[in-house]
């Protein structure tokens, strides 16, 4: 099989958390950088989104950060992204969508409002109705992360793909918006989890940028 063709943003979270995944895995994989401001139509013809990640295997075409971490655990299952027993694994997934939805989701839908400017249905105040949401979360993730032992949402001596994808939050959070990070003093497991994250030697895809894409 040919190596896969990941495209990619360097700021898209999602794109990292693709990035991240294929590092963890210590899988191969040609990362082609996006330009969102003129995307090519090469995108659009992959992803009727227009969005990335997009991975290329083949013929084949897989959208959406998740898809692409799940194929990376079927086709490459060690280390593996989940725990064992089919429970344990479902609420991992229930998390991740959580992390996604919730922190993710908020921080950087913030900034790229911020950068780029409102749409006209916004709220006029939507970039601190975000961020004031992201703040909110750290109370209930400081919850989650108490109910196990360790340092990871499912306790364990490793991280699942629920914790991983938080890696670009953990990352950009404090270099780009220092005054939203949880304070350790109230929220010490969710600082200490974050922490953990930006040591891990995959944390260093977020900033990783591929060969710019040329073609129209």
């Amino acid at each position: 099989m040919s190596t896969p063709r990941l495209w990619s943003w360097q700021l898209s979270p999602f794109a990292g958390k693709a990035r991240i995944a294929f590092a963890e895995k210590g899988v191969e994989v040609e990362l082609l950088e996006i330009n969102p401001r003129k995307r090519p139509a090469r995108l659009r013809a992959l992803n009727p989104s227009n969005r990335v990640p997009v991975l290329e295997v083949g013929d084949s075409v897989i959208r959406e950060s998740t898809a692409i971490c799940e194929w990376l655990e079927e086709t490459q299952p060690e280390p593996s992204f989940w725990p064992g027993d089919a429970t344990a694994r479902a609420v991992a997934r229930g998390l991740l969508r959580w992390v996604d939805d919730e922190l993710t989701l908020n921080f950087f839908l913030s900034m790229r409002k911020e950068a780029f400017g409102i749409d006209s249905s916004d709220h006029p105040e939507i970039v601190t109705i975000l961020r004031s949401r992201l703040v909110r979360r750290w109370r209930t993730a400081e919850d989650l992360l108490s109910r196990t032992e360790g340092t990871w949402l499912l306790g364990g001596e490793g991280p699942t793909l629920a914790d991983l994808s938080a890696i670009p939050l953990a990352v950009r959070l404090p270099a780009w918006k220092p005054e939203l990070p949880p304070a350790a003093a109230e929220y010490p497991r969710t600082a200490a989890w974050l922490e953990a994250l930006r040591e891990r030697p995959s944390a260093a895809e977020v900033d990783h940028r591929g060969k710019a894409v040329t073609e129209p």
